[in-house]
C-alpha cells in the first residue's frame, strides 16, 4: 500500500499539534519530556532546539530541521516528542529506516500517546510492515473504541493478508456500533466472494436490502451475484422483486435484458434493452458504450446490424436533444447504406452540437455522395468557419462550388486548404488535382496541366489524375505521347475500368493508331454496358477505319443513349466524322 495523501495530512496535523503545544514554553516541553534530571539550562536549550527544528520542518528545510531535532535529542534522549518529530522529518526525506527507528522509539517512551501510535501504525502500513501495523491498529481500536475508522482500517489490513474471517469480525463490530451501512456491507460481500462463498455474499446484500427495502440498487447487486454464479432462477426472482418495486426503472429493464441475453432469449432481450435505452435517466455514455461493445458499426452480420440500428434509435428517443445519440444513430445508418437517413441524423447532430469535427466531416462526405450540392456548399462553408485549420472542408466546399460552375471561388478554397495539409501526400495531391480540374473548366490549360503535374508529384499512382490528365491532353491533341504513357499506366494500375480504357482508346485515336484504338474501345464497351460517349467513340473509330455504315449504326445507338457530343447529329445527318 502506498503512503497516501490522507497519511500525509494526518502526520502534518499531528506534527502541527506538537509544535503548537511546544510553543507554549520550555516549562510545558519539560513536562512532556518528563526529563526531571535536566537542568534549567538544558531545558531551555532543549526547548529552543526543538521549536527551531519544528519551524524548519514546516518551512521544508529538512536538513536543518534534522540537525536541530538531533541536538534536542542529544540533550534529552528520553523525549518522545523529539523522536516523533525526527521520525516525521526522516519520512519526508524518504529515509524510511530512520523514520521507523524514530517512531518506534517515540512509542517505546510514551506508549499511551494516541497520535504517536496512530502515526506509527500508518507508517508501518505504508511501508509494508503489515503484521506490526495490524498489531498497532488492534491496540488503538481497543484503547479508542469510539474511533470507528481505526477498526475499518484494521479490517482492510486483515483482508489484505487474506485473514478474511478476522476482517469480517472487525466489520461486524463496526456494524454493531453504527448499524447497517452500505460500505461495510459491500466490503463484507466482496470478502465472501474472495472466498467463493456466494451464499455469504448474498446474505450480506439481503441484510442490506432488509435495512433499506426501497433502494433498488441493492437488488441489482444481489441479482449480479446470482447471475455471475449461474444461479439464474434466483436472479430472476430478484428481478421480479425489482419490477414490483419500480416497474419503470431503467435499471430493472437493463437487468432483465442481461438476464434474457444470457438465456439466449433475443426477443425479450431487445425488448427490455430498448425500454432501458428509451429511459432518459440511464446515462447516455453507458448506453453508447454498451452498443459499441456488442454491435460493430461496420458489421457484416445483417441481423446484428439491424439490432444495433434499432437500439441506436431507442437512444435517440431517450435523449432527443443530445447530439451523441444522433451521431451514433447516423454512423450505424451510414454503414447500413441508409445514406439519406444517415444524412438527416448527421444534420440533427450538428444542429444540436456544432463542436465535433468528425461529425461535420462525415456530413460533408455524405452531402457530396448524395450530390446535395446546395447543402454541401452552405454547410461546408460553415465547417470552414468552425474549423479553419482542417483541410478537408475546404476540399469538399470546392467540389460543391465546382459543381455549381463557380470554379474561380472553388480554386480559392482549394488553394487555402492545400496549405493546411501536413504529412498527407494523398490529400495534398487531391487538392492539386481539384485545382487542375477547375482550371480545365476555365480553359486555363497551362495552369491546369501545372497542377495535375503537382498532383502526380505527390501521388504518382493516382489513377484518376493519370486518366483525366491524359484525356484532357488528348482532347487538345497536345503532348499525346505523354498522354499515352499516363493512360496506359492508369490501365495497368486499375485494369478493367471502362473509362480508363476509353481514354486510352481515344489517345490512340488522336495518334492515328485506329486499329489499336478499336481494340481498346471494345474492351471499354464490354465493361461499360455501352454508354453514349463510348458508342460515339466507337463510331468515330470505325469511320476512320473506313467502315462508314457500321460507324453510322453506332452513332445512332449513341444518340439513343444520350450524353454525347454536340456534333453527333451532324455526323448522323452527313454520314461523316467531324471533330
Amino acid at each position: 500500500m502506498n503512503f497516501n495523501s490522507s497519511m500525509t495530512r494526518l502526520l502534518y496535523l499531528v506534527s502541527l499539534l506538537i509544535i503548537l503545544t511546544s510553543c507554549q514554553g520550555t516549562k510545558e516541553i519539560a513536562s512532556k519530556t518528563d526529563s526531571s534530571n535536566l537542568s534549567e539550562k538544558q531545558k531551555i536549550e532543549f526547548g529552543e532546539s526543538f521549536i527551531d527544528g519544528t519551524k524548519e520542518k514546516i518551512l521544508g528545510n529538512y536538513e536543518a530541521a534534522e540537525k536541530l531535532i538531533q541536538k534536542a535529542i542529544a540533550i534529552d534522549p528520553e523525549s518522545a516528542a523529539a523522536h516523533y518529530e525526527l521520525g516525521l522529518i526522516y519520512n519526508y526525506q524518504k529515509n524510511f529506516k530512520g523514520a521507523y527507528e524514530s517512531f518506534e522509539k517515540a512509542n517505546q517512551i510514551d506508549p499511551s500517546n494516541y497520535w504517536y501510535k496512530l502515526s506509527y501504525a500508518t507508517f508501518l502500513e505504508s511501508n509494508g510492515h503489515i503484521e506490526k501495523a495490524i498489531k498497532m491498529f488492534k491496540e488503538l481500536a481497543e484503547e479508542s473504541p469510539s474511533q470507528i475508522e481505526l477498526r475499518y482500517e484494521l479490517s482492510k489490513l486483515l483482508v489484505g493478508q487474506q485473514r478474511y474471517q478476522e476482517g469480517i469480525e472487525v466489520l461486524n463490530q463496526i456494524e454493531e456500533k453504527i448499524g447497517v451501512n452500505e460500505e461495510i456491507s459491500f466490503l463484507k460481500q466482496r470478502i465472501y466472494l474472495y472466498q467463493n462463498d456466494v451464499g455469504g455474499a448474498a446474505k450480506e446484500v439481503k441484510h442490506l436490502i432488509d435495512a433499506y427495502p426501497s433502494e433498488i440498487r441493492y437488488y441489482g447487486v444481489l441479482s449480479d451475484i446470482y447471475m455471475s454464479n449461474d444461479m439464474d432462477e434466483k436472479a430472476y426472482e430478484v428481478f421480479q422483486q425489482m419490477k414490483a418495486l419500480d416497474s419503470n426503472s431503467y435499471f430493472v429493464h437493463f437487468s432483465l435484458a442481461e438476464y434474457h441475453r444470457k438465456k439466449g432469449d433475443q426477443v425479450n432481450y431487445l425488448k427490455e434493452l430498448k425500454l432501458a435505452f428509451e429511459n432518459p435517466e440511464m446515462n447516455i455514455d453507458d448506453k453508447v458504450k454498451y452498443v459499441l461493445t456488442y454491435y460493430q458499426v461496420d458489421s457484416r452480420d445483417e441481423a446484428q446490424k439491424k439490432e444495433g440500428i434499432s437500439l441506436c434509435e431507442s437512444i435517440t428517443k431517450g435523449h432527443p436533444e443530445n447530439a451523441k445519440s444522433h451521431a451514433l444513430y447516423a454512423d450505424f445508418l451510414y454503414f447500413d447504406n441508409q445514406v439519406e437517413n444517415a444524412k438527416q441524423a448527421y444534420l440533427r447532430t450538428v444542429a444540436l452540437d456544432s463542436s465535433r469535427f468528425p461529425v461535420w466531416n462525415q456530413l460533408l462526405v455524405i452531402l457530396s455522395e448524395t450530390n446535395d450540392v446546395e447543402k454541401l456548399v452552405s454547410y461546408g462553408k460553415r465547417a470552414v468557419e468552425l474549423f479553419p485549420n482542417q483541410p478537408t472542408p475546404y476540399l469538399l466546399v470546392g467540389i460543391g462550388l465546382a459543381q455549381q460552375k463557380k470554379d474561380e471561388e472553388a480554386i480559392t478554397y482549394y488553394s487555402l486548404g492545400k496549405d493546411l495539409v501536413i504529412d498527407n501526400r494523398g490529400l495534398k495531391g487531391q487538392f492539386y488535382a481539384s485545382i487542375g480540374d477547375a482550371y480545365h473548366a476555365l480553359k486555363k490549360h497551362e495552369l491546369s496541366d501545372e497542377n495535375y503535374m503537382k498532383a502526380l508529384e505527390q501521388e504518382p499512382n493516382n489513377v484518376y489524375v493519370l486518366n483525366n490528365f491524359s484525356y484532357y491532353l488528348s482532347l487538345r491533341k497536345e503532348n499525346l505521347e505523354k498522354a499515352k504513357e499516363m493512360s496506359l499506366k492508369s490501365n495497368n494500375l486499375s485494369p478493367g475500368q471502362s473509362s480508363f480504357q476509353d481514354t486510352y482508346a481515344w489517345v490512340l485515336f488522336q495518334l492515328g493508331d485506329y486499329e489499336a484504338a478499336n481494340l481498346w474501345i471494345d474492351k471499354a464497351l464490354s465493361n461499360d454496358g455501352a454508354s453514349g460517349v463510348l458508342l460515339e467513340h466507337k463510331g468515330d473509330i470505325l469511320y476512320k477505319l473506313g467502315k462508314v455504315n457500321e460507324a453510322l449504326e453506332f452513332w445512332i445507338k449513341a444518340k439513343e443513349k444520350g450524353d454525347t457530343s454536340e456534333l453527333l447529329e451532324k455526323k448522323i445527318r452527313d454520314k461523316k466524322w467531324y471533330e
